[in-house]
């Protein structure tokens, strides 16, 4: 299950722990992932019982719909959209693919080759249809291919809640820059898509499509799925939206019956919007029936009091880290970042938000990489470029004229206290945890922390306004860690929250994007991977192992790792 782009392009996490596993892929419960890196409890259809009801927290309603939009670029909407959306593919465990019949009956890739460019083709499944009842066609692609290609695309103002009417904001254009153009082929259900330079995450940017109808113009792209529920016409999979109650804070989807592949197992499918505090409690009170992820602690021990609960353990994409606006005053001295990054003791912080789960290893979590996970091919420890080394963090500090006089408790400089503040989400306990961690670490090299408590709803207003100095979040990351590098690093992205412009990304994103020989490109990512560290853009802390407690007969849905599943195919065992 994955909505337009979500495959292909980094999401936010939501405040509730990230994706619940409705898109990714035991004590007494759990224990680790199987060696495919999912736990899901697959069944065939035949064993699993018609009906049921499947209740999944988020962190709060939309108020844009639109997952191409920089403001509905978030993983709960993706998890939402998955079940009523197209998706052209099954990702398997290892995250290589397959096409979903439903939407596809095959492809074709033409490499580029002399003056020849790359083409693919898309055979599409005649059957698909919008809601409405016009069919998918090539002029959907088409439309959605166009709107996010860099040549009409305006930049979010977090200051104002108007959108531009000319212009297209995107969340990312990262995939569509380097589509030429798409044309209609054999007939209206073959799309010929013709590619600038070789662009080996293809796959990635054409996961799934948008009706053309809903991204006609600028104003319709930023401002047409800006309501309480999505427009039904424009949309085409095994569930629709029956309701959204804005008061109450839910969801309510149901089976299509204007889907033409396998009914939909579940009678319903409801998203809550809950505190990442109350998530726990619900699911063991059984008004949930699954969790989001689990973070820490106390959401694994309240969770496995349920009787029937089991935690399903898979191969994490989502990563939390530290984002540093480099625009903000103290901020703007890359020595002071890097001062402040070799002050910061990840390894004690990942075991410090992850103590007392006891079905994962924490220290194996950490992360020293901005694009690769552990356990993805292509992944090199890099921290080492600013490593944990507070000795020498203070002595850079020196150099720049922080002094830390005698019987001081803070450095000075010119009679200004050295003191960065820390935004923290109130009522979420790893990143309040990860700002007393701060605190500690910083003070150690002299540099006075100040904690700024704001709300969920709030926080990521924050970072678009750029209204805070150094704040933990969470980026749900991809199968294709390659094919999003301009999407939080690039100068001129929406998503680069830093406001930092690194001239390596620069330079070398263009190459990466179409480089075919997969050795030189990973080189040339972790090249990137570099001098991010060395810019102190973003330090990573630790890959979220993706924990998702479930009632033990909740089948083909869990912890997803790299693959993805079939919303029609989720039940619950006879």
């Amino acid at each position: 299950m994955t909505a337009v782009a979500a495959a292909g392009v980094l999401a936010l996490a939501g405040c509730s722990g990230g994706s619940g596993g409705g898109n990714n892929g035991n004590k007494g419960t759990g224990g680790p992932a199987n060696d495919s890196g999912t736990q899901i409890n697959a069944k065939d259809r035949s064993e699993l019982q018609e009906g049921g009801v499947l209740r999944i927290p988020i962190s709060k309603l939309p108020s844009n719909w639109n997952g191409m939009h920089i403001d509905g670029n978030e993983a709960d909407i993706s998890d939402m959209l998955g079940y009523t959306l197209p998706s052209n593919w099954l990702y398997k465990p290892d995250g290589t693919f397959e096409v979903n019949p439903n939407f596809l009956e095959s492809y074709d890739v033409k490499d580029a080759t002399g003056d020849s460019p790359q083409v693919v083709t898309l055979k599409l499944n005649k059957k698909a249809k919008w809601n409405n009842g016009d069919p998918i066609t090539w002029e959907d692609y088409a439309q959605t291919a166009k709107v996010c290609d860099g040549s009409n695309v305006a930049e979010a103002d977090p200051e104002s809640d108007a959108e531009p009417t000319d212009k297209y904001v995107c969340a990312s254009t990262d995939g569509w820059t380097s589509v030429e153009k798409v044309e209609k082929g054999a007939d209206e259900y073959e799309v010929v898509v013709t590619f600038k330079n070789p662009y080996p995450d293809w796959s990635g940017t054409f996961s799934g499509v948008l009706k053309k109808d809903s991204i006609k113009d600028p104003e319709t792209y930023n401002t047409g799925w800006k309501t309480d529920m999505p427009n039904d016409d424009w949309l085409a999979g095994p569930f629709k939206f029956e309701s959204v109650d804005r008061s109450a804070g839910r969801v309510a989807l149901v089976p299509n019956d204007k889907w033409w592949g396998d009914k939909a197992l579940l009678e319903k499918v409801e998203f809550k919007a809950l505190g990442a505090d109350a998530i726990p409690g619900a699911f063991a009170n059984k008004e949930l029936d699954v969790t989001g992820g689990i973070i820490d602690a106390n959401t694994y021990q309240t969770v496995i009091k349920r009787a029937d609960a089991e935690v399903r353990v898979g191969t994490g994409k989502t990563w939390r880290h530290y984002t540093i606006n480099s625009q903000a005053e103290v901020m703007s001295d890359q020595k002071v970042r890097q001062a402040i990054a070799m002050g910061m003791d990840r390894v004690q912080t990942t075991k410090s938000d992850l103590a007392g789960i006891d079905i994962i290893k924490p220290e194996e979590l950490v992360l020293g990489n901005h694009f690769f996970m552990p356990d993805q091919e292509g992944y090199v420890d890099n921290s080492n470029v600013t490593p944990y080394d507070p000795e020498k963090a203070g002595a850079l500090l020196d150099e720049i004229g922080w002094k830390l006089e005698e019987g001081k408790e803070f450095r000075t400089k010119g009679g200004k206290e050295l003191e960065i503040k820390y935004l923290a989400i109130s009522g979420i306990s790893t990143s309040e945890n990860e700002g007393k961690m701060l605190q500690d670490q910083m003070k150690k090299i002299g540099i006075k922390v100040t904690i700024v408590p704001t709300s969920s709803n709030e926080f990521f207003k924050q970072l678009q306004r750029g209204e805070y100095e150094i704040a933990t979040f969470s980026w749900v990351g991809t199968n294709y860690p390659m094919a999003n590098i301009d999407q939080i690093y690039g100068a001129k992205s929406s998503s680069n929250f830093a406001k930092l412009e690194i001239p390596k990304v620069t330079e070398l994103v263009p190459e990466i994007a179409k480089e075919m020989d997969k050795k030189k490109r990973i080189d040339l990512t972790n090249e990137v991977d570099k001098a991010i560290w060395e810019a102190v853009h973003t330090v990573p802390i630790y890959q979220r192992a993706q924990m998702i407690a479930t009632p033990k007969n909740l089948a083909n849905y869990g912890a997803f790792g790299l693959s993805s599943g079939k919303p029609e195919d989720i039940g619950y065992t006879k």
